[in-house]
């Protein structure tokens, strides 16, 4: 369908959504009905059936275009070129108007399960992170899996989070105010990142953002993980985590996830967004309350009644507000 005609679907209030949306009650909570249209609509691209073709991937970066669409005007963009470890890598600049000189920046790693979506899909995202965090943002690219397992995705992670700092008065940032987060696949990979250089003085950076992140390889241990189908459910969840294992080996390296550190003392402040109503919620919080028992400083903040992928979901009145509050944790975090 046109991007103009479901746009135009999804612009229907949910006055009379509701109406035509089955919404269950899980967990006591329910989703508005244009998230759970939107659930419902990412869900089978999200299944990991199969590894994923060329269509599969176009479909999604519509999905998300659809879902997300960047307003005009505020923000400008400007392409970069990142020396990665197997080659040149794409990242996007995000200014907002109106910043002071040697902002803070943060380091945006989109999510898809580590073999979906791009910085093009981001865009919108990016552009709401840059505009009310009051920091520039540089989203990056990563080779996806299963063409490229772990710990691919992870190095070009690093490689880009490196470039930053080495290139921060480039960029134009303050190199003491540079931070890295993501989204589900794109926290995984922030996490690891930032465990891998709590201990650098050089390059650990100054603030963490995950949201609704996957952190553990390991679904059995968390109740929610069973608890909540759409748009993610426990068995697409485990074949994407398959996508991106190179071997059973990994499972014990906190690069891959960083549940597998057995000490989590030395991350840097780091703010966890979880949604109510998400498979992977339980795992995020669980990782919360370890980096606080840790010492570290760590806040959870828990968005009931929204789904998996909310700050994709920018259509929604409801999954717009909790992703400015995400951007506002931000903004106190690195723009002053």
């Amino acid at each position: 369908m046109p991007e103009s005609a479901v746009r135009a679907a999804l612009s229907v209030p949910n006055s009379l959504l509701q109406f035509v949306i089955p919404r269950p009650v899980q967990d006591g909570q329910q989703m508005t009905p244009r998230l759970q249209l939107l659930s419902t609509i990412a869900k089978p691209d999200l299944a990991a059936k199969s590894p994923p073709s060329k269509t599969h991937r176009a479909r999604g970066e519509w999905a998300i275009r659809v879902a997300t669409p960047m307003r005009s005007g505020g923000v400008r963009t400007t392409e970069r070129t990142i020396d990665g470890p197997a080659g040149p890598l794409v990242a996007r600049l995000y200014e907002p108007e109106g910043l002071p000189e040697k902002p803070g920046l943060i380091v945006l790693v989109h999510g898809g399960g580590w073999h979906l979506l791009s910085v093009d899909a981001y865009n919108g995202v990016a552009a709401l992170l840059a505009d009310h965090g009051r920091v520039k943002v540089l989203s990056v690219e990563y080779r996806l899996a299963p063409e490229h397992p772990f710990p691919a995705p992870f190095e070009d992670v690093l490689a880009s989070y490196r470039f930053a700092v080495d290139n921060a008065a480039a960029l134009g940032v303050d190199p003491r105010r540079i931070g890295i987060g993501g989204d589900s696949a794109g926290g995984n990979l922030s996490a690891s990142v930032a465990f891998h250089l709590r201990h650098d003085e050089r390059y650990r950076p100054a603030f963490v953002a995950l949201l609704y992140p996957a952190v553990d390889w390991d679904l059995d241990r968390y109740p929610s993980s069973r608890l909540f189908t759409a748009p993610l459910d426990y068995d697409g969840v485990a074949r994407a985590i398959d996508f991106y294992r190179g071997s059973k080996a990994d499972n014990d390296d906190p690069r891959f996830f960083v549940a597998a550190a057995t000490d989590l003392s030395g991350m840097p402040p780091t703010y966890i967004a979880t949604a109510g109503m998400d498979m992977l919620r339980d795992q995020g919080e669980a990782l919360g309350q370890r980096l606080v028992n840790a010492g570290v400083d760590a806040t959870v903040r828990r968005f009931d009644n929204l789904p998996h992928g909310f700050a994709t979901m920018l259509v929604d009145a409801d999954a717009h507000a909790a992703a400015v509050e995400c951007a506002h944790a931000i903004r106190e975090h690195l723009s002053s």
